[in-house]
């Protein structure tokens, strides 16, 4: 059965979505929400961005940014550290336990992309790749 785009893109998102949460729960990383593993993943990326970098990042207020971050602190994932260079301002830092859920989420998402793409040639792989990078750069420039 050959399905359209529309119901590609929502199988692919919901079969994502119940194999991260299945791989979550058999992981350390069952108390996270979504949102909060994205933040974690956002703050080792950006390599301990300061709270109004990382709410720009995620695309939410401040307030909500920071509330997160007392979540994430409150369960020993994040700490936040003063800046040597502007003491009124704070960077985020992973703990030990924020920088091995960090680990463990990207493990996830290896996971999920090897599953997509098991049944692809190296060549229909390439193809895939740059077909999402333009999907992704599209998206990106229809938010701004």
């Amino acid at each position: 059965m050959a399905y359209n785009l529309e119901e590609l893109i929502s199988t692919l998102l919901h079969k994502s979505e119940l194999l991260e949460e299945e791989m979550k729960l058999q992981s350390d990383l069952k108390i996270l929400t979504a949102r909060q593993l994205t933040c974690i993943e956002l703050i080792n990326e950006m390599k301990n961005p300061t709270l109004t970098e990382l709410a720009q990042n995620l695309q939410i207020t401040k307030p909500s940014a920071s509330l997160m971050l007392d979540r994430l602190h409150e369960n020993g994932y994040t700490i936040r550290a003063k800046s040597d260079s502007d003491r009124r301002s704070a960077h985020v830092h992973l703990t030990e336990k924020g920088e091995k859920a960090a680990q463990l989420h990207t493990e996830l998402h290896r996971r999920i992309a090897s599953l997509l793409t098991q049944g692809l040639s190296e060549s229909e792989k390439e193809i895939l790749v740059v077909l999402l990078n333009k999907a992704v750069h599209s998206m990106k420039i229809a938010q701004k």
